[in-house]
C-alpha cells in the first residue's frame, strides 16, 4: 500500500518475479481495509505518509479491530519518534526506502518471509494448543501440571467430579492439603529419586511413571489416585516441571481390599480345617496341602507333598484317585464321594474318602480341589465289632 502509483507496480513486479509472491496493490488504507473486508492475505507492506491516515494509524485500527495480520512500514522516513512508535503499536519491521534497490527488496523480501513463517508458526501453536486444551478440560480423567517447586500450574475441570474442588480451589492447594501425609512423602521421594537419575545423565527422557496416592476429597473423605506421570523439559532438554493424568481407583483399591480379607479368611479356614485339603493345577501338581491333609499322608514324618504331580503319582496310582481327579479335570463334573487307599513310602496304609471339586473360570477347568478324611481308625473299629 502506498500513495505513489509507480512505486506500487515496481514493488508488486520485483516482489512477484523475486520473492515468489502473489501481490495486491492499493493506494490508500481506505482502498486495503475494502480488500481486507473480502480477501485474506498473509502480510500488509504499507508506506508511513498517505492520505486520510498515516501508516501507523491504519496498524493502529487493525490491531483494534483485531486483526493481527504481519505488518511491514516499507518508508522514507526515517525519523526516530516514528520508528518507535511503530514498534510500540506492534508493527513486526520497519523498513527505510532509500539506497541500492536490489538491496533494499531483497532485505524486504526476507522480512516478509520471516514474518510470515513467524505468524503462521505463532498461529498453529494457538490451535494445537486450543485442541489439546480442549481435548484436557473435557477429558474424563484429571490432567494436570506441576512446576519443579510442587506448584500446580493447571488441572482439568475434572478434578472437580474426583475430589469436589473446583480448578480454582485446587491450583490454590499445596501438595501436603492435596493428600495424605503418607502419599505426600511417597511423591517427594519418588521426585527426589527421578532428579537423582537424571543428573546421571541416562534417564529415559520419555519414561512414563506410575504411582497411586491417597488424596483428600472437598467432604473430608479420600479417594485413591492412580497417576501416570511425564518429565516436562524445556528446549535445552532440562526438566521443567511434571505432566499427570490421575484417574479414580478408589473401588479398584475396595475391590483388592476385599479380596484380601475373604482370602485370609478363607486361609484361615482351610488351615484350621478337621478334614485334608488339597488343591492342584489342571496337569494335577499340588500347589496347596494343609496342616491336616499332611497329618493324614503322614507328610509330618518327612514326606514331602508340594509339587507332586496327583496324575502320576506312584503311590496313589493303584488307588484310583489318579484316574478319578483325570476325569474330573476333563469332564469338569465334581466328585461327591470315593474311597481309597494310600501308602506312604513309610509303609504306613491309610484308608480314606473324599471329594473332588473341579476349579473353573469362565467355562474352563484350571485346577481342582480335593478335601479328605482319613478313616484307618474307625474301618479297623468296625471290622472289630464285625
Amino acid at each position: 500500500m502506498d500513495d505513489e502509483p509507480a512505486l506500487l507496480e515496481l514493488s508488486k513486479r520485483y516482489l512477484e518475479h523475486s520473492g515468489n509472491f502473489v501481490v495486491t496493490i492499493a493506494s490508500s488504507p481506505l482502498e486495503a481495509i475494502g480488500m481486507l473486508l473480502e480477501h485474506s492475505y498473509d502480510a500488509i507492506i504499507s508506506d508511513y505518509e498517505m492520505p486520510e491516515m498515516n501508516g501507523i494509524e491504519f496498524l493502529k485500527f487493525l490491531r483494534a479491530e483485531g486483526n493481527t495480520i504481519p505488518f511491514l512500514i516499507f518508508t522514507g522516513r526515517g525519523r526516530e519518534d516514528v520508528v518507535i512508535e511503530a514498534l510500540n503499536n506492534g508493527v513486526d519491521f520497519y523498513i527505510q526506502k532509500g539506497g541500492d534497490p536490489r538491496a533494499q527488496f531483497a532485505e524486504l523480501i526476507n522480512k516478509i518471509n520471516y514474518a510470515v513463517s513467524r505468524r503462521r508458526a505463532e498461529e498453529a501453536l494457538r490451535r494445537s494448543e486450543e485442541q489439546y486444551r480442549f481435548i484436557a478440560d473435557n477429558a474424563a480423567d484429571n490432567i494436570w501440571m506441576f512446576d519443579m517447586e510442587f506448584n500446580l500450574t493447571y488441572v482439568s475441570p475434572s478434578g472437580k467430579t474426583m475430589r469436589g474442588f473446583t480448578a480454582e480451589e485446587d491450583l490454590a492447594q499445596s501438595l501436603e492439603e492435596k493428600m495424605t501425609p503418607k502419599s505426600c512423602e511417597r511423591v517427594v521421594q519418588r521426585f527426589e529419586e527421578e532428579l537423582a537419575h537424571e543428573a546421571t545423565g541416562t534417564a529415559d527422557p520419555n519414561r512414563t511413571i506410575l504411582f497411586e496416592t491417597e488424596e483428600y476429597c472437598k467432604d473430608g473423605s479420600t479417594v485413591w489416585v492412580e497417576n501416570s506421570v511425564r518429565c516436562l523439559r524445556d528446549v535445552h532438554g532440562s526438566p521443567a516441571g511434571v505432566l499427570g493424568v490421575s484417574r479414580d481407583i478408589t473401588w479398584r483399591k475396595q475391590a483388592e481390599e476385599a479380596l484380601r480379607r475373604s482370602e485370609e479368611r478363607y486361609r484361615s479356614l482351610a488351615e484350621n480345617s478337621p478334614v485334608g485339603i488339597i488343591t492342584c493345577d489342571r496337569k494335577g501338581i499340588i500347589d496347596y496341602v494343609n496342616p491336616k491333609m499332611m497329618a493324614i499322608l503322614n507328610s509330618l514324618e518327612g514326606e514331602e507333598t508340594r509339587n507332586i504331580n496327583l496324575l502320576t503319582f506312584p503311590t496313589l496310582q493303584g488307588a484310583g484317585l489318579s484316574d478319578i481327579l483325570k476325569r474330573a479335570l476333563e469332564t469338569g463334573v465334581q466328585v461327591n464321594f470315593m474311597h481309597v487307599g494310600y501308602r506312604s513310602k513309610w509303609g504306613k496304609n491309610i484308608q480314606f474318602r473324599g471329594y473332588i471339586s473341579p476349579l473353573s473360570e469362565d467355562g474352563s477347568v484350571f485346577g481342582a480341589q480335593i478335601m479328605i478324611d482319613g478313616i484307618t481308625e474307625s474301618e479297623n473299629r468296625e471290622d472289630a465289632l464285625s
